[in-house]
């Protein structure tokens, strides 16, 4: 019994020209973009090109913004030959001329909730230019900004940069032993100073700027000095170890090496090539853009995945680093081994481990690669990282007052298993809330230009545009289908054709597949009004009477209809198989109709299974004859495998009779099943009827059978996304193919919401809304 589908399922129809002619599947796709540019000039399409254009050399020019904060350190370096020269003069000349109007020095443009970031970046050239007796005059309008704006540093409003107690506290006695006078409030310095005495306790070696002389410079340059000569890939922690320990050529190799390229000024970060590859593949995935960027992404995965191999240090010492790519990478199919995370299985080894004061972005980080396990793993490593990671946040990060409020956004949605996460609402949201001043913050605030640009926001939104023309069109084509075939007839109102569509979006989001979105969404609606008839609307001798004309297809006229019912019925259900067949044989070069009659035999056999032998209590099936069965009469084995056809893709007759098709039937089947089982407990057993967690219940108690459920969907959700991302040695299914099943899979998570409840039809309908209607007004 397909439990739900009439809250939530819609009816689809292949579009047809006036003519009678099938519009081909990337038709419409190519008809919004030309009505959307006959309501634009030439000189806007031209920049729409223009800008994907800069964006696929964006992957070329990676670098970030200049870091005032740490220029100012590497300014305070002395020369090696004398201590009262500058090692690095060209420093103090990119600080004395990068002073911003206000006095102040940090990210440019700034922004309100930097307020911390400009105090530390502004004191820290202060400490710079008083150091070298230089710059009086940008010295004193430096003065001027914190004497205005010293109220902000025990603001919890205002986001802090990592380590600012520490570091602040740090450059104020610095200040003190320059004979530098800073107007700031006394009572806020005693208060700064209690905070670092506090924190200063934990493992700071990554703030070793804000600890100074009494940091064992000797011992951390031995413990956590990289390859390339730095200190935490931190050009102003590198920095403070040669001003207080003074004798170490690797680092003077690393900063130069840095000056080299930037001339005179150093980010925050360095190297930046693997974060920034990491960030930029991430942003357009979440701006829902990257389809675009096909071939620019997998060369950049391609490296990311070389690197991973060689266990490249610029990976694997940054826990963000190491995270994303596990993500990106495992996400986009590569053979990336959870194992590589182990060191940082629990809180504990976390903090024992990471050798820095903690950000957030990392706990976040680590978060969204723990929800990747599969179930080969060859331990429980991810698990028991979702798990602290996920207490970590809610208790810590969520009520402690720890992050500002933009972080704890980021933190909430993170939160969200992604499995049940619709994307195009979440492109939406993604693209509302960028900006082209978008940061992100270390020890100072930092863009990345590649990222954070006019044209990746202009490019997102106009494509979203195009797909949500797109999306009303076909809305408009299935409208028109059902009006044609009269399916208010069969109980189907038009409301429920939006709904529908939605799900079809969700597993076949791309826009040039257009006929399978159609064919997968008309399908869920023909399954819809079978399992009408089959659970209530139809007898029994009704139901036999459909099998037998589904049966004698070519010849159903000499069955014969038990009643006026049947007939409607079944002359909608013939047009609407012959119709996708006749496409499905175009596409695939050879006749599918019997295969897909038989996909609906099957089904519909086993549905009339459940009603006469376990709902009237004649047969009790045992569990896996139960999954097996219902997860064919849910219809995931008929969506998934009709699909197929519909591709683009030519798929061959043992191909889909493989031992990887039944696998992956097999899976997506009892994963949504299981969801809606879950769902109904309560109301099924009400009425007395069969699901996975009352046949458990005959064993063990309600709340036993109902955890026994969830472990059983975790089980083989988790061995379907492991059929689905490992590349089987042998395997001739595209992944496209594959990624079907799991797509119908989390439109089941999707829609079944984890409270035990169906999604409320006004949830459904905000989405919808979102997704096809509500402009972006950015």
């Amino acid at each position: 019994m397909i439990v739900g589908y009439r809250s939530t399922i819609i009816t689809l129809s292949h579009p047809k020209l006036g003519n009678g002619k099938t519009i081909s599947s990337n038709a419409i796709f190519q008809r919004s973009c030309r009505v959307r540019c006959s309501h634009s000039t030439t000189s806007s399409m031209n920049g729409f090109e223009d800008a994907r254009d800069r964006i696929r050399e964006s992957f070329g020019k990676l670098e970030l913004s200049p870091s005032s904060y740490d220029t100012a350190w590497v300014a305070m370096v002395p020369s090696k030959h004398s201590l009262n020269e500058p090692c690095f003069p060209q420093c103090l000349d990119w600080i004395i001329e990068n002073q911003r109007e206000d006095g102040s020095w940090g990210l440019n443009p700034t922004h309100p909730l930097l307020l911390k970031d400009s105090l530390s970046s502004t004191l820290a050239c202060l400490l710079a230019l008083t150091k070298w007796r230089v710059g009086d005059e940008q010295i004193k309008r430096g003065l001027g900004f914190i004497e205005t704006y010293g109220w902000a540093v025990d603001n919890k409003d205002q986001i802090s940069p990592l380590g600012f107690e520490v570091i602040f506290s740090s450059m104020i006695k610095s200040a003190e032993k320059l004979d530098l006078n800073l107007p700031l409030n006394l009572h806020l310095v005693n208060l700064v100073k209690c905070k670092r005495d506090s924190t200063i306790k934990r493992n700071v070696e990554y703030m070793g700027e804000g600890v100074g002389e009494l940091c064992d410079w000797k011992e951390i340059i031995k413990l956590h000095q990289r390859q390339n000569g730095s200190l935490f890939d931190s050009p102003a922690t590198t920095a403070s170890a040669l001003i207080y320990h003074q004798h170490d050529q690797k680092c003077y190799e690393y900063l130069n090496s840095i000056l080299q390229q930037h001339k005179n000024w150093v980010p925050t970060m360095y190297p930046t090539k693997i974060h920034s590859l990491l960030c930029l593949v991430d942003t357009l995935q979440n701006l829902g853009v990257h389809r675009h960027f096909k071939s620019e992404i997998k060369k950049a995965l391609d490296e990311i995945y070389r690197l991973w191999q060689q266990k490249n240090e610029e990976i694997f010492s940054n826990v963000t680093h190491c995270a994303m790519a596990f993500r990106l990478l495992r996400m986009s199919y590569y053979d990336v081994s959870s194992d590589e995370l182990a060191d940082i299985v629990d809180e504990e080894h976390f903090f024992a481990t990471s050798g820095k004061y903690t950000s957030h972005v990392e706990i976040l980080e680590l978060h969204k690669a723990s929800q990747l396990a599969i179930d080969h793993e060859k331990d429980d490593i991810l698990d028991k990282i979702n798990n602290w990671t996920r207490t970590f946040m809610e208790q810590k990060l969520l009520n402690n007052g720890f992050i500002d409020r933009m972080s704890k956004k980021e933190v909430e949605l993170a939160l969200r298993k992604f499995y049940t996460t619709f994307h195009l609402a979440e492109n939406r949201r993604y693209i509302k809330s960028y900006e082209e001043n978008n940061f992100k913050i270390l020890k100072a605030a930092y863009r990345s230009p590649n990222i954070n640009n006019k044209d990746l926001l202009a490019f997102s939104i106009h494509d979203f545009e195009l797909c949500q023309d797109q999306h009303r069109e076909e809305l408009q084509q299935l409208r028109r289908w059902s009006e044609d075939y009269r399916l208010d007839q069969l109980g189907l109102l038009e409301r429920y054709i939006s709904a529908s569509y939605l799900i079809g979006v969700i597993v076949i989001p791309e826009p040039e597949l257009s006929d399978a979105r159609l064919m997968y969404t008309k399908y869920i609606m023909l399954l819809t009004i079978v399992d009408d008839h089959f659970d209530s609307f139809a007898s029994k001798d009704e139901c036999l009477n459909i099998i037998e004309l589904v049966e004698r297809w070519d010849d159903y006229a000499s069955v014969g209809y038990k009643s006026e019912k049947v007939k409607v019925f079944f002359s909608v259900f013939y047009k609407s198989i012959e119709e996708l067949a006749t496409i499905a044989e175009i596409k695939q070069g050879r006749s599918v109709k019997n295969h897909l009659i038989n996909l609906w035999l099957e089904l519909m056999k086993l549905m009339l299974m459940e009603q006469v032998e376990w709902c009237s209590g004649k047969t009790i099936p045992s569990i896996e004859e139960y999954l097996y069965v219902t997860s064919v009469t849910f219809g995931s084995k008929l969506l998934a495998l009709s699909t197929q056809y519909f591709l683009g893709i030519k798929i061959s007759k043992d191909l889909l009779e493989s031992d990887e098709i039944y696998g992956l039937c097999n899976c997506s089947g009892r994963v949504m099943r299981i969801l809606n089982d879950l769902q109904d407990s309560k109301k099924e057993q009400k009425e007395g009827s069969i699901t996975l967690v009352t046949l458990l219940m005959k064993s063990m108690s309600e709340e036993e059978a109902i955890m026994k459920t969830k472990e059983i969907l975790e089980m083989n959700r988790r061995e379907l996304w492991k059929m689905v991302v490992v590349q089987k040695k042998g395997s001739q299914l595209p992944q496209l193919c594959k990624d079907i099943f799991w797509r119908s899979s989390k439109w089941a998570d999707f829609t079944y919401s984890q409270t035990d409840r169906y999604r409320i039809p006004e949830e459904m309908k905000n989405h919808i809304d979102e997704v096809f209607y509500k402009p972006l007004n950015h």
